[in-house]
Formats: structure tokens, sequence, C-alpha cells
């Protein structure tokens, strides 16, 4: 039988942009002591490296080629739980565009890790061959019937990483703000609509859950470490969720597009 979390307290998950440290940076130790702090249950990684995930537990990765031929061991977005994976998805679907979706399920959750490809993906950089938030939006509408796919099956699920927009909306064109809206639909809840980091900006990484789920953010943690050196240009985000048997949570759109 497989494991599962337990249901009597809340599950810790972290998520972060770590901008491709490593391990044995200054950088990258200092993140890790920061995850260290947190222990979460479960981390969802993006811009990281293979050897970056903790060495105890268990790790799932998105494919390495997401179009840019970069530096070995770079992975766009990994997942990590104290408990093992099954149903292990890093394909998505052949319109997704590639190296940016890992999905499985752990401790009886199906966790989706995303990293939604920025404004100027394979604009000027890369492939060259796209315009302005034409890759992200490609990723949206291929996304979608992937996430309604598995919100049939019987785990509660959680969507989290780097959705590249602010929500509210800000500063991205209204139709981009409309497509994630109609992505997430009508059964996922952002848990992080109108957050701050502690300057004042939004944030662009985000945590979404079905109605089977609660999710609460617990914690923003600062992109700089204890003497003000940079360790991201991502703040991390420590959030709590748990599974709510027999309860359904209110979920709707409006919720977060206010």
């Amino acid at each position: 039988m497989a494991r599962t979390f337990d249901l009597h307290r809340h599950l810790r998950l972290l998520i972060w942009n770590v901008a491709w440290a490593g391990p044995g940076s200054s950088r990258g130790a200092l993140i890790r002591k920061a995850i260290q702090r947190i222990n979460p249950d479960i981390l969802c990684l993006t811009e990281t490296r293979e050897d970056f995930l903790p060495t105890e537990g268990y790790g799932i990765l998105s494919h390495s080629d997401y179009g840019y031929g970069t530096a070995r061991g770079r992975r766009k977005v990994a997942l990590w739980s104290q408990l093992p994976w099954s149903q292990v998805d890093s394909h998505g679907s052949d319109e997704l565009p590639g190296g940016r979706f890992i999905t499985g399920v752990t401790g009886g959750i199906r966790m989706f890790g995303v990293c939604i490809p920025w404004q100027h993906a394979h604009v000027r950089t890369g492939r060259r061959d796209r315009a302005p938030w034409e890759d992200h939006l490609a990723y949206l509408r291929a996304l979608r019937p992937v996430l309604e796919r598995y919100s049939s099956l019987p785990e509660p699920v959680c969507m989290a990483g780097d959705f590249n927009q602010r929500i509210p909306r800000r500063l991205q064109p209204e139709p981009v703000y409309q497509e994630l809206a109609h992505t997430l639909g009508e059964n996922l809840k952002l848990a992080t609509g109108g957050m701050v980091d502690e300057h004042g900006a939004m944030l662009i990484d985000h945590i979404a859950t079905d109605r089977r789920l609660s999710c609460r953010v617990e914690k923003i943690i600062s992109r700089f470490g204890p003497n003000g050196e940079e360790l991201s240009d991502h703040v991390g985000i420590s959030a709590s969720i748990n599974p709510l048997p027999g309860l359904e949570a209110q979920s709707n759109a409006s919720d977060w597009l206010g």
C-alpha cells in the first residue's frame, strides 16, 4: 500500500526559483540552509540543477531539453518529497512546450511542478522563433487539458512553480492574464494572488490547489541572505496544505481575478 501524509497535520510545501544555484556555491549553501529551516514535506524548485535537491527523500525532474541548449544538469522544474512518487509524467502532451513540466503522486496528493515560459522565451535567445508571450500562451493552452485529465482522478491536485505572471494583472496583456484564468478554470484556486515580497513587488511564483485541498501561505522567504547578498531574483514561498476529506473548498476563478 502506498504511503500517505498524515492528514491530521499541515503539510509544508516550499517553492522557489533558485536561479541555477549550485550546491557548492556560497549562494546555494545559503538557499539550502533556508530550505532546511523550513523542513518541507514537498519541495518545488524552478531553474534548478539535478544535484541541488536534498540528498534524502525522493526527487522527480522535468526533461532537460527546454530549447536553450544550456549547461548540463540544469532543469527548469523539479519536485522533491519526503515520500516516494508514483504515476510520474514529465511530458504532459505533445503540444506542451518541452522541459518545463513534471507531475506525480506523493503521499496521496497529485503535484504539478511548472515553469511557464516568460514573455520573451525564444524571442531574442534560444530558438528565436517566437513573438513575445507566444510560448507562454502556447504553454497555458496545452496545460489546460493536461490538468483536466489528471483532475478527474482520485488524488487532490496542487500546482506550484513559476507562473511568470503577476496576479492580479499588472503589466501583462489582458488576453495573457485571461488565458491563465482559463487554464486554472473553475477547479483550481490560487493561494498566492495579491501577495507581495518584502519590497512590495508582486509575486510571479504561485501555488494553486483544487477544492479537495486547503492552502495557506505561511512565509515569504527573502531573496537576500543575512548579509544582504542576493540569493535569487525570486523569493521563496512556504505554505501549508491539507487534504479535506469529504469537504469541498469553494473554488472559482473570480476569487483571484477580483
